[in-house]
């Protein structure tokens, strides 16, 4: 008896340890590890749009305002915004609107100052020119102090004809005597308390681009400007020098020998930023017509109120030019007239000049260009200046 108690006090203990011990045959369970969750790599930016050059567009970014006067108004400037704070006392803006000039020659002066005594009976507020006002500084600057005698803020952007240095001096020459010019490249948004205009120079077709170091407007140009017009508390009016791209032989971009020319990325800029307004040129026997669709399919009277109004601006100068609407023009300038929301537009046509006014063109042609000194030959020095 004492045997089996003994040997059942042995068998308890042999299992406590056991129990104490854990069997000696088998590992203890390691917690799993944790994983490691990579994060994605973030996708690169997108490559930056190519940027029109500063000197022909401006970009538009904020700045402090200065007070400002341009011509008899007061203004705010801050950067490439331009600001006018008087609201018109008859609730209307009136804006006179010359298409391509080309030239100072003596005939086009005569015509000029026909245009400016039609915008001042029209009691326009201020002057737009599209473009294409001549090749040279001096031809720019003679035009825009012409148009300067009206006193009124002259808005001009370039085309696809000027040299850009050319147009600048050209533009620097005027605004020395007169503060009522204003660079549409330096400028690129002029806001009046009924309307906002916006401008794109230059053109977008580099083949069209008449001088090597022309202007050429970009994507991101016409993206700055529907992000402008999105913007505006009032109504937009974009100023072009080249139109819409339109349909048909009735479009503000038809041109007789090309059909419809128009850049598709203006109707982009009408669309996308709620543009009303606009006023173009270029295709010069397309112009002194409107339409209120950037295609150019819904033509718009004279006269007429309409909700959107898109102008084509005829030629201002004096060549003869067969337009699309079987009328022969010696030169033309408009006015456009928006109020409430609401614009109309009205025409003046030149007449072939008068014996009188001919006299008068010769004396108003431009100084003839200074003579080159031949070259000296081979192994001469050049002469000295006196």
């Amino acid at each position: 008896m004492t045997v089996l108690v003994r040997r059942a006090t042995v068998a308890i203990s042999l299992v406590s340890l056991a129990v104490l011990t854990g069997c000696p045959d088998k590992k203890p369970v390691e917690p799993p590890k944790p994983v490691a969750v990579s994060t994605p790599a973030k996708p690169p930016p997108p490559p930056e749009k190519p940027r029109a050059l500063k000197e022909c567009a401006a970009p538009l970014e904020a700045a402090p305002a200065v007070d400002v006067k341009i011509g008899d108004r007061d203004a705010k400037l801050a950067g490439a915004k331009l600001a006018f704070t008087a609201k018109d006392t008859d609730g209307a803006l009136v804006l006179g609107v010359l298409g391509p000039i080309n030239e100072d020659s003596g005939e086009n002066m005569v015509n000029l100052k026909k245009y400016v005594k039609f915008f001042k009976d029209e009691k326009a507020d201020a002057i737009v020119v599209t473009g294409d006002i001549g090749e040279k500084a001096s031809s720019i600057t003679r035009v825009l102090k012409t148009l300067a005698e009206s006193k009124l803020p002259v808005l001009v952007v370039i085309g696809n004809r000027e040299c850009r240095a050319e147009f600048t001096d050209g533009v620097d020459g005027a605004r020395k005597e007169s503060s009522s010019v204003v660079n549409l490249n330096e400028v690129r948004e002029v806001d009046f308390p009924e309307l906002t205009i916006l401008s794109l120079p230059g053109y977008h077709d580099p083949e069209f681009i008449n001088c090597a170091t022309g202007c050429r407007y970009l994507e991101s140009t016409v993206d700055e400007v529907v992000s402008a017009a999105k913007g505006s508390s009032a109504p937009v009016l974009l100023v072009s020098h080249g139109p819409p791209h339109g349909e048909g032989n009735l479009a503000l971009d038809y041109a007789s020998a090309g059909g419809n020319v128009g850049d598709p990325q203006i109707n982009r800029a009408i669309a996308e930023g709620n543009i009303s307004f606009g006023v173009f040129s270029n295709i010069k026997e397309a112009g002194g017509r409107a339409a209120s669709d950037a295609a150019g399919t819904v033509l718009v009277k004279e006269g007429t109120a309409a909700k959107a109004l898109y102008l084509a601006a005829g030629p201002a100068d004096t060549i003869g030019w067969e337009m699309n609407d079987g009328q022969k023009s010696v030169g033309m300038a408009h006015v456009m007239s928006i109020k409430e929301g609401q614009a109309t537009w009205k025409s003046m046509r030149a007449k072939a000049l008068t014996a009188a006014e001919k006299a008068e063109a010769k004396k108003l042609e431009p100084p003839p260009e200074p003579k080159e000194a031949p070259a000296p030959p081979p192994g001469q020095p050049a002469p000295k200046a006196p």
